[in-house]
């Protein structure tokens, strides 16, 4: 560097060796930070925006999501299979009442 042999002219803003490493590290990870809150910030407004997450950049599945979806699937199959028997039954049941009453 042209400027490491020099000394500042303002006095009271010199840094010890140490102190300024501390402090670059410090301003490195603020900018790290805001750099990472920036591009949330933005994949946020895209994904309003968009109104889609799967149009949203570097869209990673949730992989519990995907098993939620799946155990969704599967209860509600499920489900299905089980009104569908009931109404069956109901109106099986409602034959047989036909049935005794004509029977009478």
């Amino acid at each position: 560097m042209w400027n490491a042999g020099r000394e500042t002219s303002f006095p009271g803003t010199e840094l010890s060796e140490n102190q300024a490493k501390k402090e670059k590290e410090r301003l490195i990870k603020e900018l790290h930070l805001i750099t990472e809150e920036r591009n949330d910030l933005r994949d946020r407004l895209r994904f309003l925006t968009e109104r889609s997450m799967k149009n949203r950049p570097h869209f990673r599945p949730n992989p519990y999501y995907e098993d939620l979806e799946r155990m969704e699937e599967a209860v509600m199959s499920i489900l299905h299979n089980l009104e569908m028997e009931n109404t069956e039954i109901h109106e099986n049941n409602h034959k047989l009442q036909k049935e005794i009453t004509f029977s009478r």
